[in-house]
């Protein structure tokens, strides 16, 4: 289990690699640990295939009523790109290392996200998950004030906006200056250099043709959409025990197979904090495997949604 930025000496990790590995056995592990390239090919073609239609949805709803939802359902397809960029971010959605890179950066570019520094800053986030000084992507949203204010998608969108200004002339935020070590530093920096420049380009061209393609099939859909993504993020930890125990700080939401799909698999959470060197087509397999000894496990997002906006209320 070394193929990974996940800290390999991080006794978190460890600890809860031993817990999974003494009751499943190391050789239940490394079947569910195979990595193919079959199901994320196939899975891929599907969500950019689905990410196609919506567009010619908002292409067809134009000047009409429809187009506020046609927007939105193509947002909520293109904001769920997070999950492939996430699965390749821990090289398990491919066997074969090039076709990960190569999703990575797609997704990557979409969601306007350079993949080093998330995967260094994700390394982090799984040694030290719900770490409330050492973990990088803790969601502090037990209070009213913090859920809305992270599910309005305002602090993820101005994040974003800084490490793309700033990342191409070498300055990290403080996360990412104590994940990424410094011989990747010039790698992380020549990484948002491309992406901006990518992005110089794609305003040059639309600035040329005088369209609005970007703004009506990406940007803006994205802006309507991320509120959705950030409440569905929400839901994987939030209002978990603050402890280091992989079982019981991430939360598992057995939704339905269509969204399960979308989201290739990272519903089922707690499995892949266990082991996160489980490819998404193998969680619902350590899912069953784990059985009751997940602390969290919700049977769709409607009452996983009502039981955190319940315990928010009740916080006040």
């Amino acid at each position: 289990m070394t193929e990974s930025l996940i800290a390999p000496n991080s006794p978190t990790t460890l600890a809860a690699s031993a817990e999974v590995r003494e009751w499943l056995g190391r050789s239940e592990l490394r079947k569910l640990m195979r990595r193919r390239d079959g199901p994320a090919l196939v899975l891929a073609a599907v969500h950019f295939g689905l990410l196609g239609a919506t567009g010619f949805l908002v292409y067809c709803a134009g000047g009409t009523g429809w187009m506020v939802p046609a927007t939105i359902l193509h947002g909520v397809v293109l904001v769920h790109l997070f999950s492939p960029y996430h699965e390749c971010s821990h090289n398990t959605a491919f066997r074969t290392a090039w076709l990960n890179t190569a999703l990575g950066w797609c997704t990557g570019l979409i969601l306007m996200m350079p993949p080093l520094a998330f995967k260094y800053e994700h390394a982090d986030h799984h040694t030290y998950t719900q770490d409330a000084e050492r973990d990088p992507q803790i969601i502090f949203g037990t209070t009213w004030r913090g859920y809305l204010w992270y599910g309005s998608a305002i602090p993820y969108a101005i994040n974003i906006a800084r490490n793309l200004l700033l990342q191409p002339f070498g300055w990290v935020n403080q996360h990412t200056s104590r994940a990424v070590p410094a011989a990747d530093r010039p790698r992380v920096q020549r990484q948002a250099v491309v992406f901006s420049c990518v992005y110089l380009g794609v305003v040059g061209i639309s600035l040329w043709f005088g369209s609005w393609a970007v703004l009506t099939y990406w940007l803006l859909p994205r802006l309507a959409a991320e509120p959705f993504e950030r409440v569905v993020r929400m839901t994987e930890h939030v209002g978990c025990a603050m402890n280091q125990r992989m079982l019981e700080n991430s939360r598992t939401v057995l939704a339905t197979k269509a969204f399960m799909l979308l989201s290739w698999n990272m519903p089922h959470h707690t499995a892949h904090h266990a082991v996160p060197l489980v490819p998404f087509h193998q969680l619902p397999r350590l899912t069953e495997l784990l059985g009751e000894r997940i602390e969290h496990a919700e049977r769709g997002y409607p009452p996983t949604l009502w039981k955190q906006w319940r315990a928010v209320w009740n916080s006040i």
